[in-house]
């Protein structure tokens, strides 16, 4: 019994050491402000807000990424606002010699627009990417995020919409 468990548990510490020595943050957490420019029947409209994009790393190049993003303008005296909720990969390029980082993601989930008492729920996409730029082992500079973003509601596709976002990173 012992000749077959001390191979296993040299094993399992073998690994466990490996986990330790990774060269990239287990996750990280991005905020920041965002614009988000929306073509309506209407016309273009800018919503102005916040973002919060959480990030689990599963390698140095991948990781599962959240993205929850609030923006909001009066419109002749009406409260227009915006909620996206989004979860999906993010690709990094990551280099110990270069302090920026790369990124593109694809994002999906769901969106909530309302104003004037009117709401509408509506399938979301976002795909797109940025830089990051690093300033030390736990902050970086989101200098910038561009999302094309799709909303896809009532059997119809808006394709028409922008989101450039820029914030802090900080990483774990």
């Amino acid at each position: 019994m012992m000749r077959r468990l001390l191979p296993c548990l040299c094993v399992l510490l073998f690994c466990a050491i490996a986990g330790f020595a990774q060269d990239y943050p287990k996750g990280d957490l991005a905020v920041g402000v965002t614009i988000n420019r929306f073509e309506t029947s209407v016309g273009r409209r800018n919503l102005f807000g916040f973002t919060a994009a959480p990030a689990i790393n599963f390698r140095k190049w991948w990781a599962l990424e959240g993205d929850l993003t609030y923006t909001t303008k009066n419109v002749n005296g009406i409260k227009r606002s915006a909620f996206t909720y989004l979860i999906g990969p993010r690709f990094t390029k990551r280099s110990e010699k270069n302090k920026l980082e790369p990124f593109v993601h694809a994002l999906f989930g769901g969106a909530s627009a309302g104003g004037g008492g009117e709401t509408a729920n509506a399938f979301a996409m976002a795909f797109g990417g940025g830089l990051d730029v690093n300033a030390g082992n736990h902050l970086a500079w989101r200098m910038v995020q561009a999302d094309w973003l799709l909303f896809r509601s009532g059997g119809e596709t808006d394709k028409k919409n922008v989101r450039v976002s820029t914030g802090l990173v900080f990483r774990f």
